[in-house]
């Protein structure tokens, strides 16, 4: 990834306050930023769209976390980073999925560097 190099990004948040706050300062790198209120919304936009990342809350409202991702990672091959304050879904098995996790969604520094790193990626050649 170069320096400047503008992301797609997917922020699936209910609390608006985090939310804008997320999408603001990811916007103000420059970034495309599409924000999502509902687990619902998500997967639609997830199917319609490629993300460089998808930052998902782990507790929406109106469909369990881990239903939400298995259905983004059935529709798409964006990876998902979860964002789950005050909890480890690294022991949970319905979590697997997740291509990783922050604690802190206020830690806007973390989740930029963890954004870029998913952008910096190279798939794996298949070879037979």
């Amino acid at each position: 990834m170069t320096p400047g190099t503008i992301l797609q990004i997917l922020v699936v948040e209910d609390d608006p306050v985090v939310a804008s706050q997320l999408t603001c300062f990811l916007t103000g790198l420059g970034w495309k930023v599409d924000f999502a209120a509902s687990g619902k919304l998500a997967i639609r936009l997830s199917k319609a769209q490629r993300y460089d990342a998808i930052l998902l809350d782990v507790a929406m409202p109106d469909l369990p976390g881990a239903d939400i991702l298995a259905q983004i990672k059935q529709a798409c091959d964006s990876p998902v980073l979860l964002m789950n304050p005050g909890q480890d879904p690294a022991g949970n098995a319905a979590f697997a999925a997740a291509d990783d996790s922050v604690p802190d969604p206020s830690d806007y520094r973390d989740i930029v560097s963890r954004c870029q790193r998913f952008a910096t990626q190279e798939p794996l050649a298949i070879t037979a």
